[in-house]
């Protein structure tokens, strides 16, 4: 598939507004494709970002299908990915079944290799990096030309700002579209906690895909004509398997 981008300001002047929003089309070429829209917004100092999505639509629907129960139930809420780089800690809110979550844990190291392969689109000249994360191997595609450095969902730790990124199988894919500066409230009411339980990067895994969290209540939720694959055996999403499980398996 052929993804354009539009790239509006290729150099950014901090200091004349309170943040800047980069947007990207996000594509899912998942068992029921979906299209997104993914907002980052960077503070001017870059010591925090915020990271949401919003569903354009599905490519196609089908009612007899079997479906991970983990990603077709939602809560209702909006997610996020809420970097603070001062404090070394994101968070992230997500849903587990039909329960938004808050998962806090260490920013993650992404181990990047830099590579000398390098592309022109627009102009503007992007290098290309490699890494291996919680279960997947991702392509990225990142400039310089910006004094901002960072990229959608948790990709971060680039030395310049991502403009292309998918996993090795293609099934998901993230490229960006614009740039402009903008403000945002990073104290929002939206980002509070609000007394709401706060969990582990281990905890929120043990959830998902080890079944603790599925009761019968929540087989009656499910959408007509799906079917509840085993959570152990059958894992999808960004994050497949985490750094503590790879330790397991070296050790």
């Amino acid at each position: 598939m052929k993804n354009i981008f539009f790239l509006l300001l290729p150099l950014i002047t901090f200091s004349q507004e309170k943040s800047v929003l980069i947007t990207y089309k996000v594509l899912y070429n998942t068992e029921l494709p979906t299209t997104k829209n993914g907002y980052l917004y960077v503070s001017s100092n870059q010591k925090k970002t915020v990271y949401i999505t919003e569903k354009i639509g599905n490519t196609e629907e089908n009612e007899d299908y079997e479906v991970d129960i983990t990603v077709r139930l939602s809560s209702g809420e909006k997610g996020y990915n809420f970097f603070d780089y001062e404090n070394d800690i994101l968070t992230t809110k997500d849903d587990i079944l039909k329960e938004s979550k808050l998962i806090k844990e260490k920013i993650p190291d992404f181990k990047w290799k830099l590579l000398e392969e390098s592309k022109i689109i627009n102009d503007i000249r992007l290098n290309k990096a490699t890494c291996y994360f919680r279960g997947r191997n991702y392509i990225a595609w990142y400039s310089t030309d910006t004094a901002i450095k960072a990229g959608p969902w948790k990709f971060q730790g680039l030395p310049g700002l991502i403009y292309e990124i998918y996993d090795e199988t293609k099934r998901y894919n993230w490229f960006l579209q614009q740039v402009k500066s903008t403000s945002y409230d990073f104290n929002s009411k939206d980002l509070k906690y609000n007394n709401q339980e706060i969990i582990s990067i281990r905890e929120y895994a043990d959830l998902k895909f080890n079944g603790k969290g599925l009761d019968p209540k929540t087989l009656t939720r499910l959408p007509r004509g799906a079917k509840v694959v085993s959570q152990k055996s059958f894992r999808t999403g960004f994050e497949i398997k985490f750094e503590w499980e790879e330790e397991t398996k070296e050790n």
